[in-house]
């Protein structure tokens, strides 16, 4: 048996009734000469039963063994020493590891080679307001409620291996206030081979808050810039945005917010409640505002020109084209707004998307392939969900552009302002028109807060418009006379509130969608991935009906 001792590659002893009976220079190495005959239990402090029933780790010197015993007949074992410094290191490697990650300010989530999270630190908790137990073992589109995991940024990174720098997204954690995160993307490749992706995010809510406080600060002490049309393209900034509503307040701070970041944004509004205008504030102050603005309204080109209005064209490509910049290339590192998205084709959708997400294009036959510079601002006029299902919009295009988002109120939602607006229309039109109206009639001002303003701000603008057109030069007061017929008629056919019955559908949906949501929230907890199954929408759609129904925990939690 000591022949075969020896032969053992591991330190090992040979233990007869207790006693050392033989041991390999490897042993000897570490625990000294001259043990043969001495008790095991002396030598090593530990019984050989001990041994037997769970495992034991002794230190000797700077190294860490785990003593394993393999009986062999009756009181004869053998006893082996494995080298568990190496295991030991590494396991305190991973604790330190992550008690830094538990305590580091940033989120952190990684996720493996299927996509599943594999770590998700108590910052990224705090972030999304998810709880790891929740989160860690699951795939990430079960996690955000992702239709494909081909919407997943992870397995775009895992495929690519390929980082996503200096991102931003906003979201609205546990239905609270809105929350911007910039964060970064990364691989974790060895040897060619990418071993899992890792996100860090960051919450810059703090930061944009104090520096859209500045923004309006300076706008209010007039300290901005005046940004002439003939050098950047656009004549408003966000003191032209008239109202006082506490609607547009919030809606202005949030647009201030997303001019301090460089990404798509998306504009979400009905017709004529001011989506160019806001666009042309949100470059004009942001850090590119002494580029150029541009606007394309999808709806007005026809299709066989829309995309060589936007990509150029080469020389040869058809019949009589030569070398033409497109608007992507004309803008350079400015904005370019694209209106109505909902109103381009298809296909071109298709190119659109394909651009956003390689930041590349090909003028109409080239294969030389350009980089995109600009900023893009898309706008779409109705529901985004029902655009979707209308086949209206692509819904990876929508998935692409939504990162970020700016949900404009209606005028009907913002009541308090037509009163305001009109008003301020009239002083302009006093001036175009030479006319001295100061004040509304009774009847008028009724009429105007009754009705229900389909068109918004702009068919309020018209309105008034008409009017002061109508009115003598020496007329002080703007009444029912001074309408046109046909205004008059519609007016008086589409009132607001007189003729509207109870059970106004309208009225009545929209009490029960935001029962429903209210209900689907607090029993979830204000998780809004959880909701958004149990309702059976996508995170996004629900996001949107709580900014439309002005849905907040503040305001809607139970309590």
């Amino acid at each position: 048996m000591t022949f075969t001792v020896e032969k053992i590659p591991l330190p090992a002893l040979w233990v007869v009734a207790g006693r050392i009976k033989a041991l390999n220079l490897e042993a000897e190495k570490f625990l000294g000469r001259d043990l043969l005959g001495r008790g095991f239990e002396t030598v090593c402090e530990v019984t050989l039963g001990d041994l037997g029933r769970e495992p034991y780790l002794k230190t000797i010197g700077n190294r860490i063994f785990s003593l394993v015993t393999v009986p062999s007949s009756g009181n004869e074992h053998l006893v082996l020493l494995v080298d568990f410094t190496e295991l030991e290191k590494l396991r305190d490697k991973v604790f330190c590891l992550s008690e830094v990650l538990s305590k580091v300010e940033s989120g952190i989530i990684m996720s493996d080679s299927i996509g599943r999270v594999v770590l998700y630190n108590p910052a990224q908790e705090h972030l999304e307001g998810l709880k790891s137990e929740n989160v860690i073992g699951r795939y990430l589109w079960e996690v955000y409620n992702y239709y494909s995991e081909e919407l997943s940024e992870h397995r775009e990174v895992f495929r690519s291996q390929k980082p996503i720098l200096n991102h931003y997204r906003s979201h609205i954690q546990g239905g609270r206030s809105q929350k911007y995160l910039s964060y970064s993307t990364y691989p974790i490749i060895r040897d060619g081979k990418t071993l899992s992706v890792f996100s860090v995010s960051k919450n810059e809510s703090n930061l944009l808050e104090m520096l859209s406080e500045t923004i309006e600060l300076k706008r209010r002490l007039k300290d901005l810039p005046q940004i002439s049309k003939k050098t950047n393209g656009t004549q408003y900034e966000f003191k032209d945005i008239k109202g006082t509503s506490e609607k547009l307040k919030a809606v202005i701070k949030d647009a201030q917010k997303h001019a301090m970041i460089d990404g798509t944004l998306l504009i979400v509004g009905e017709t004529g409640v001011g989506k160019e205008m806001f666009a042309q504030a949100v470059h004009n102050i942001s850090q590119n505002n002494q580029e150029k603005f541009y606007a394309i309204n999808c709806a007005a080109v026809p299709e066989n020109l829309l995309e060589s209005t936007l990509f150029g064209t080469a020389k040869g490509s058809f019949t009589g084209s030569i070398d033409q910049r497109g608007v992507l290339e004309e803008v350079a590192g400015g904005t370019l707004f694209l209106d109505e998205l909902n109103s381009m084709p298809a296909a071109m959708q298709t190119k659109l998307l394909r651009m956003l997400q390689e930041k590349k294009f090909q003028r109409v036959g080239s294969l030389e392939s350009k980089t995109v510079h600009c900023r893009i601002i898309c706008a779409v006029n109705e529901n985004p969900e029902k655009l979707i299902k209308q086949k209206k919009l692509r819904e990876d295009l929508y998935y692409r552009i939504s990162r970020h988002c700016l949900f404009l109120p209606t005028l009907r939602e913002r009541h308090e302002d037509i009163i305001h607006l009109a008003n301020y229309f009239i002083e302009g039109y006093n001036r175009d028109f030479e006319k001295h109206i100061t004040e509304l009639s009774g009847e008028l001002r009724l009429l105007l807060l009754d009705y229900y303003w389909p068109g918004n701000v702009r068919e309020l603008d018209n309105v008034i418009e008409n009017m002061v057109l109508q009115a003598e030069p020496e007329e002080k007061v703007l009444n029912m006379g001074h309408m046109p017929h046909y205004l008059k008629e519609r007016l008086l056919r589409n009132p607001q509130r007189p003729s509207r019955p109870a059970e106004y559908l309208p009225d009545q949906l929209r009490t029960l969608e935001t029962e429903l949501i209210v209900n689907g929230l607090n029993r979830h907890g204000w998780n809004i991935s959880k909701t958004a199954r149990h309702l059976g929408i996508i995170r996004q759609s629900l996001l949107y009906r709580m900014n439309k129904l002005s849905i907040t925990r503040e305001t809607h939690e139970w309590k």
